[in-house]
This record gives structure tokens, sequence and C-alpha cells, in this order.
């Protein structure tokens, strides 16, 4: 065979045949010389025409594994248990041990607590080979990693997470929160007092998660944010169970000049306006209840948009006039205290809510020209029931008969 040019190379194939193109070329370049540098090429284009084929069988028998990497998680089944560890599989002909201090986060015992043979786990590579030439795998590594990332899920969904106090130190504790070692500040502890941080070592119990940040292992938590969210929470519980008109049971927190603010559990304070204080006249909230003080409140009404509530102090008790008769019945004698002064007589007051008129004539057995010669403001004195008006809220008294008696 004579020098051919490039263009004779290709003057007997079919231009749009890529294989006949190739096989030409292949052909007419080889050289005539038949050393073994020329078989061991020839060996090799054959050797490659056998890889690039289309044929799945063909590239799998010429197929070599990519080897483990440092830093990589990958999947392997559980193949067996063995006392101090697991064997695994990654999907080639070896299996791989894996140590019990390499399987949980948690401190085990077995192999049967966290795995069993048949299950799907996820590992991280620590070696790619150890002196055997096997690589090194960790469970416990893997899921760790995937532990952070779902305390930071947690975290911005705002859920609460267990804790369990392991170390007390310069300010705060450390606690581990589902394998991983947090920090509890000591301001977010929730120190009652008389408290220390080490009373609480070794203590279970639900925190709030203030900061995650997998790349620093840095964890956060908070159990007071935990404690007030509970409060809030029991408070918004207990305000749709309040019924108006329900009569309960209250202690007195707080006494201003313009009404009393009575805590009536769970964190929240109701108020009684001075008209709710008493029956009768306004007196001060001091001269009618004390600081600490149980009493019984009638509700009025329920805010559950701001969380107030509206209570009353007289309405635990009967309206004055509806019993006035069974207390006070016509011709007893009782005391009162005396609270006006008119020309024409004295308004005393028997009890809160009722009151009576002793009229000018009715004040002493002789002839009076000034009611003040008798009574002063704030005087108590004995009189007697004369008449009772219930409809229209009056009675009349004497202190005039309740002397003759005493001078009989």
């Amino acid at each position: 065979m004579g020098d051919m040019g490039e263009k004779d190379v290709y003057k007997e194939v079919n231009p749009n045949d890529v294989e006949s193109i190739l096989e030409a070329i292949s052909v007419e370049k080889l050289p005539r010389s038949g050393s073994s540098e020329n078989v061991v090429k020839e060996e090799s284009n054959e050797k490659s025409k056998e890889i690039d084929s289309k044929d799945p069988m063909s590239l799998a028998k010429h197929y070599v594994p990519k080897p483990f990497r440092r830093g990589d998680i990958i999947t392997v089944t559980v193949v067996k248990l063995e006392k101090d560890g697991i064997m695994v599989n990654a999907g080639g002909k070896g299996d791989y041990f894996i140590p019990l201090k390499n399987l949980s986060l948690k401190q085990i015992s077995s192999p049967e607590e966290v795995v069993k043979v048949g299950d799907k786990i996820d590992v991280y590579v620590l070696k790619e080979r150890d002196s055997k030439g096997n690589a090194v795998l960790s469970k416990k590594k893997a899921d760790y990693i995937e532990k952070w990332k779902e305390l930071k899920e947690k975290q911005i969904k705002g859920e609460t997470v267990r804790a369990k106090v392991t170390k007390a130190i310069k300010g705060g504790l450390l606690a581990d929160v589902e394998g991983i070692i947090a920090f509890l500040p000591q301001s977010q502890v929730g120190l009652k007092k008389g408290e220390s941080l080490e009373d609480y070592v070794g203590k279970e119990f639900e925190v709030k998660i203030l900061e995650v940040d997998p790349a620093i292992r840095r964890m956060v938590i908070s159990r007071r944010e935990f404690l007030r969210e509970q409060k809030e929470k029991e408070k918004k519980e207990a305000l749709v169970n309040l019924k108006k008109g329900e009569i309960i049971e209250g202690v007195v927190r707080t006494i201003k000049d313009f009404g009393v603010f009575v805590d009536i559990g769970h964190g929240i304070d109701g108020f009684v306006r001075l008209s709710e204080l008493t029956w009768g006249r306004r007196k001060k909230p001091s001269e009618v209840v004390k600081k600490g003080e149980t009493v019984k409140v009638k509700i009025l009404n329920v805010n559950l948009g701001n969380g107030k509530v509206s209570l009353s102090l007289k309405q635990t008790k009967p309206y004055p006039w509806d019993i006035v008769e069974e207390k006070f019945p016509v011709g007893s004698t009782v005391e009162g205290t005396v609270i006006r002064i008119h020309p024409f007589g004295a308004v005393v007051e028997l009890d809160d809510g009722i009151t009576g008129l002793v009229h000018i004539s009715q004040l002493d057995v002789k002839r009076v020209n000034k009611v003040d010669d008798i009574v002063k403001l704030g005087d108590k004195i004995r009189v007697k029931v004369l008449n009772i008006d219930r409809e229209n809220k009056k009675m009349r008294l004497s202190r005039k008969a309740v002397v003759e008696e005493e001078n009989a």
C-alpha cells in the first residue's frame, strides 16, 4: 500500500458512519512494524472499545468502585451484630466493623439497643484506611451531624426540648440535649430564692433553644423562657375557663386609691373598682380590705384580648335591702355610725348599704335645738328601728326610744 494523503483515507468510507471512519483511521495509520509496543497499543485500543461500549454488562465488568473519602456520609446495611459492635456492608464484597463506641450518641451496652440486622443506616467516614487498610466508619458521628440540623430546625420552629443537667460551671450549667452538650446561662435557669446552680445538677426539665450554631458546635438554652411561655399558656387557658357571674376566691395583691387588684391564680390579677367594693357609701379601699387577705369576688367581665378581668367584692354578698327586714327587724335595737348630719336629723349607717334617719325629734328625750349638740360625725350610737320602707330604701330610727328604755 503506497503513501496516502489524508483525503485518500476517507475516500472509501461513509461520512455519516462514525464507526467506519474510526476503523479506516486505525487501519491506515497502523505502522507496518509488528513490535510489542504496537501490539500493546492495539490491545489498548481494543480495550477502550470494550469499555466504551453501550453494553451495561461490559461496563459493570470493568467498573472499579470509588474509594471512601474522609468526611463522607454514606448509607450502609447492617449484616451482623456482635458483642462489641456491628458489621456493615457498603455494597461491595467486603464488610466493615463499627465498634460499640461509634454506634450511638447515648451510652449503650449492646448493639441491639440501636440497630438490628437488615437496617440501613447512615455512617460517617472517619478514615479512608486504617493500619489494616479498612475504612473507619461511625454512626455516632453521622447522628451527631444530623442532630445539629434537627436542633436548628426546632429552634426555628420554637419547639421545646428536654435537657438533663450534667455539670455546674462558672456562669451557668452544662446540659445534655438529645446527646448534644448545651449551655444554660445562670440568668436563664430561673433560680428561686435560696437555690444554687449545684441544686440543678442531675435534674431534667423542658427548655427553649435560644441559639444553635452547628458550625462552631454552640447551643444556648433557656429554662426561664420555657417557664414564662408555660405561664402565659396557663394564663390564657385559665382566662378562657373563667365564667361571667362566677364567684371565686382570690388574694388581695395591691391596694390603690382607685381600687384593688386581686390575684385569682395562674398569674391573673383581676381589678375591683371603688364602686364594686361595698354596697354602701364609698370608703377608702384600705378600710375595706387588707393586703394578703383572702376574699371572695364575683367575675363581672373577662377580656380575652388584653387579659383584663373585672371583679366585684360587694356582689358576693346579698343586696342589703333584700334582707333588711331579716337583719334589722322593726322594734329591734342596733348600733350604727353617724355618717351625715343635717339640720333635720342624723343619717346613721347600720351596715354596708343600709342607712336610716334619726329625726331631730328622735335624738333625745329632751328638746334638741341642734343635731350636733347630741351627736357628731363618726359617733357610734344605739338606735331602735321604727319603720322600714324597703321599696324606697328608707328606714326611720330613734335614739330617743333607746334612752327612754335605758332610763325606765
